[in-house]
């Protein structure tokens, strides 16, 4: 896949969450490992992607965790 599709959607989705930490928490992730993938220095398990993904698609003004 893109480098820059993994990038922009984990940028978007730390945006709607008002920063790397909270995601970061919601991922049960390393801060600085959540940072390298929105940089692009490395890429996310898929299953941890995916999981961004369906955080980006949901409805708005809804928050929920995913697990």
């Amino acid at each position: 896949m893109d480098r820059e599709l993994y990038t922009r959607t984990i940028s978007s989705v730390v945006d709607y969450y008002e920063g790397y930490e909270t995601l970061a928490l919601i991922l049960n992730v390393n801060v600085d490992e959540l940072r390298r993938w929105a940089d692009g220095r490395s890429r996310p398990p898929t299953e941890i992607f995916l999981r961004i993904v369906d955080l980006a698609r949901r409805p708005s003004g809804t928050l929920r965790l995913v697990n």
